[in-house]
């Protein structure tokens, strides 16, 4: 983590989230979590195309 940005308010680029939430996505955290809780992928899958943020 990089501690100089902790007290910045400025966020990160779309780009970087956007990575940041692919490496999350193909973790074994995020997969045994999905196998844990079978509605919450169904919600996922379900969400998948959603313009979320605009």
């Amino acid at each position: 983590m990089n501690f100089n940005q902790v007290n910045s308010l400025e966020m990160e680029t779309e780009d970087h989230y956007r990575k940041k939430a692919n490496v999350y996505r193909t973790s074994p955290e995020y997969g045994k979590m999905i196998s844990l809780y079978p509605i919450l992928e169904t919600s996922i899958k379900d969400c998948k195309d959603e313009n979320l943020v605009t």
